[in-house]
């Protein structure tokens, strides 16, 4: 099995850093793990709900662009179902 990361942008926090290490650690001697950053779109402030949607649909892409056909998608969002390490392991 491997275990690739997709981010949208730079991992420029401190805190992501720390995680993804953290997950490397844990991880590397059983798998392999890639970090993969797709370039963000630059968005101009104050932008109306359809240009929010148009950055969104486009960074998208770009993360649909680095998914292999066989992969299994594993998505964290804000708005996402929340899973334990258990019931991570079982998907």
């Amino acid at each position: 099995m491997k275990i690739t990361i997709l981010a949208v942008g730079k991992l420029k926090e401190k805190y992501w850093k720390q995680a993804i290490a953290e997950y490397e650690k844990r991880l590397g001697p059983y798998t392999k793990i890639d970090i993969i950053e797709v370039p963000d779109e630059k968005a101009p402030e104050n932008m109306s709900d359809k240009e929010i949607e148009q950055v969104k649909e486009k960074e998208g892409q770009r993360i649909l662009a680095k998914i292999k056909p066989q992969s299994t998608v594993i998505t964290l969002e804000i708005q996402g179902k929340m899973l334990s390490s258990e019931g991570l392991a079982k998907n």
